[in-house]
C-alpha cells in the first residue's frame, strides 16, 4: 500500500475515484481508507445492513468526541464519451491556469473522504494522547435510498451512549472556493404521495364523471401556497411537484384517479405535523376524496453557534483571511440530519459544489490540498 501522508490528498482522492462505487456499492473505498487509519492506530468496525456497508473508525475515548462524516458512493457518471476525461480516471488538468482534478466523486465527496482520512491520521500520529475521541464514519449509501446507512449507525451510537459532541460533514459546501460557505444546518424534507379519487367516464358526458386530474390541479395550486417567509437562519419553506400520473390510455376517457408526488423542503418554523395538517385542510377545503401517504426524509437542524463553528471559522481565517464565510442552510439534505438528533453540533464544510452530479465533475487542486490541513486544524482546536 502507498504511504499516504497529509500532503498526498490528491493521490488518495485519485485512488478513490478509480474505485467505481456506484451507490450503494463501496467498491473497496472503505477498505483503503480503513487501512490508512488502522496504521495510525484507529480501531475499525464495519457495519453492514441491507446491502450497505459503513465504516466506523475511532481513536481515543470519552469526551469531547469529534466525528467526521462522509460517503463513498457516487451517482452514475452518465455517458462516458461526454466527459472530457474518463469519469473514473482521476485526471488532473489545467483550465484557465487553474489545476483541476476531474472524476466522478472528486467533489462529492471522495476528495473530502481523502482529506478527512489523512487529517485524522496526521492528528493521531502527532497527538497520540489527545483528549477524548476522534473518528470517521463513512457509508456507501448516501446517494441512494439510505437504507442500512448512517441512520442505522446513528441508532447504534445512541444505543452505546457514544454520542458525538461535534460532527463535521465533508459534503461540498463552497460556492466558488473553499471556505466561502459553511453549512450551519439543513432544511427538513417531507415527501407526500397523493392519489385523488374521481369517477371514470366518457369525456362527452361531463355530468356523469368526476375528473380527478382537474381536482389534482386545484389541490396542487392550493398546496403551492407559501407556508412561511423563512427566518434569519432559513429560507422560506418550498414546495415542488416531482411526479404526476393519470389516464387510461384512451383519449376519450377520464380516469378514475390521478396520482402525484410532491416534496416540501421545510425550515424550523414547520414540522411534519404542521405540513400534514396543511395538506388535510386543503383536501377538506376542496372537498376531495384522496389517499395520502407521507414520508419524512429528514428533520431540519441548525448549529448556528458553538465550539465546532468557532473552530471551523478560525481554521478558515488562519489559512484564508481574505475570505468571509457565508453561513448557510441552503441546498438539499445530507446524512448530518441523522446525527443532529443525537444532540450533536453538526456542520457541513467541504470543497466547491458547483459541478457535483454533472458531466466533468471536478475540484480545484489547490482547494483539495488545503482541505486536510483545515480539518487537522479543526481537530487541534477541539481536541487539544
Amino acid at each position: 500500500m502507498a504511504a499516504y501522508t497529509i500532503d498526498s490528498v490528491v493521490e488518495l482522492t485519485k485512488d478513490l475515484i478509480a474505485k467505481q462505487s456506484l451507490t450503494p456499492e463501496d467498491a473497496g473505498c472503505q477498505e483503503l481508507t480503513g487501512r490508512i487509519l488502522a496504521d495510525a492506530g484507529f480501531s475499525l468496525e464495519t457495519v453492514s445492513k441491507d446491502g450497505t456497508v459503513n465504516l466506523l473508525a475511532l481513536h481515543g475515548s470519552g469526551a469531547p468526541f469529534t466525528l467526521f462524516l462522509g460517503h463513498t458512493d457516487v451517482v452514475p457518471p452518465g455517458p462516458a464519451e461526454h466527459w472530457t476525461y474518463p469519469p473514473f480516471a482521476g485526471t488532473v488538468a489545467a483550465q484557465d491556469g487553474e489545476e483541476l482534478l476531474y472524476g466522478r466523486g472528486s467533489a462529492d465527496m471522495k476528495g473530502s473522504d481523502a482529506a478527512m482520512t489523512l487529517a485524522l491520521a496526521a492528528f493521531v500520529q502527532a497527538h497520540p494522547e489527545h483528549q477524548g475521541t476522534v473518528g470517521l464514519l463513512l457509508t456507501s449509501n448516501e446517494e441512494g435510498d439510505g437504507r442500512g446507512g448512517v441512520q442505522d449507525v446513528a441508532a447504534l451510537l445512541k444505543e452505546r451512549a457514544l454520542i458525538p459532541d461535534y460532527c463535521l460533514v465533508g459534503e461540498p459546501s463552497a460556492a466558488q472556493t473553499l471556505g466561502d460557505t459553511v453549512k450551519i444546518g439543513r432544511r427538513g424534507s417531507l415527501t407526500a404521495h397523493i392519489t385523488v379519487i374521481g369517477k371514470q367516464g366518457h369525456v362527452a358526458y361531463p355530468e356523469r364523471l368526476i375528473n380527478p386530474v382537474h381536482q389534482a390541479a386545484s389541490l396542487i395550486a392550493r398546496l403551492a401556497a407559501p407556508l412561511d417567509q423563512g427566518n434569519d437562519s432559513f429560507p422560506p419553506t418550498s414546495f415542488e411537484v416531482t411526479n404526476i400520473k393519470a389516464g387510461t390510455g384512451a383519449e376519450n376517457v377520464v380516469p378514475e384517479s390521478c396520482y402525484f408526488m410532491c416534496n416540501w423542503r421545510y425550515n424550523n418554523l414547520q414540522s411534519p405535523e404542521s405540513i400534514e395538517r396543511f395538506i388535510n385542510a386543503a383536501i377538506a377545503e376542496l372537498k376531495l376524496n384522496c389517499r395520502v401517504q407521507l414520508k419524512v426524509n429528514g428533520l431540519p437542524f441548525l448549529s448556528a453557534q458553538g465550539a465546532l463553528l468557532e473552530a471551523v471559522l478560525t481554521a478558515i481565517a488562519e489559512s484564508r483571511p481574505e475570505i468571509k464565510p457565508q453561513l448557510s442552510t441552503s441546498g438539499g439534505t445530507s446524512d448530518g440530519r441523522f446525527i443532529a438528533p443525537l444532540g450533536t453540533q453538526v456542520l457541513e464544510f467541504g470543497p466547491c459544489a458547483s459541478t457535483i452530479h454533472q458531466i466533468d465533475e471536478r475540484v480545484q487542486v489547490k482547494d483539495l490540498k488545503l482541505l486536510p490541513k483545515l480539518y487537522l486544524r479543526v481537530l487541534e482546536l477541539l481536541q487539544l
